[in-house]
């Protein structure tokens, strides 16, 4: 009972509307601060630490890393990681960022041509081709008379460099363009094949 009267003669100090309002005001200064000076976010990029030349593997030369506040239209990463290998399409002097549209996987160190084939899309995969995809070649013969056709492996581990969906052949029916990464013996190969055989195209991998 006697805690209760006590606290009935307690009052609550009253807080002046102006200082309430200072108080406000430089916790929100405060803050302001705090978002102005606070340093931005950055992401690592790879840059040329020296003068790369063209087609010098990535593992070789001289790469360093640049840390932006955004990576868009570079190579983002502290390190090379899966372009172990690959190399450059054109030179990068030193200081220069490496761009995605200048990189070359080994693939295309290997083979450095290019050769076009537009195959119907029901033996291309149904078109579900991509840059950077690997593929098998089959060529398929038709025997003369009764003998039957005959169907071999042309070539394994195709680099496609570039596709595109065609809107149909002089058949009507859709095809898809198809360049691939070949060498001198490659090409004749195929386009051998592109004359005299029907091919097939399977894709490796998921």
């Amino acid at each position: 009972m006697a805690v209760i009267g006590m606290s009935r003669g307690l009052s609550l100090p009253r807080v002046d509307r102006r200082t309430a309002a200072g108080v406000v005001l430089a916790a929100a200064a405060a803050l302001i601060v705090l978002v102005l000076t606070r340093p931005a976010s950055t992401v690592p990029i790879l840059v040329a630490a020296a003068d790369i030349p063209a087609g010098v593997p990535l593992t070789d030369a001289a790469v360093g890393v640049r840390e932006v506040t955004a990576a868009d239209g570079h190579v983002e990463g502290s390190d090379l990681g899966e372009l172990r290998g690959w190399s450059l399409a054109s030179p990068v002097a030193a200081g220069e960022p490496l761009l995605p549209s200048l990189l070359r996987p080994p693939a295309r160190v290997a083979m450095p041509d290019v050769i076009a084939l537009a195959i119907p899309e029901t033996q291309a995969v149904l078109g579900r081709l991509a840059p950077g995809d690997l593929v098998d070649i089959y060529a398929t013969t038709r025997g003369a008379g009764t003998e039957p056709a005959t169907t071999e492996l042309l070539a394994s581990d195709v680099y496609v460099v570039d596709t595109r969906t065609d809107g149909g052949s002089l058949s009507g029916a859709p095809e898809v363009e198809l360049l691939f990464a070949v060498d001198a013996d490659l090409a004749a190969l195929l386009a051998a094949a592109s004359h005299t055989a029907e091919i097939d195209i399977v894709r490796l991998g998921p």
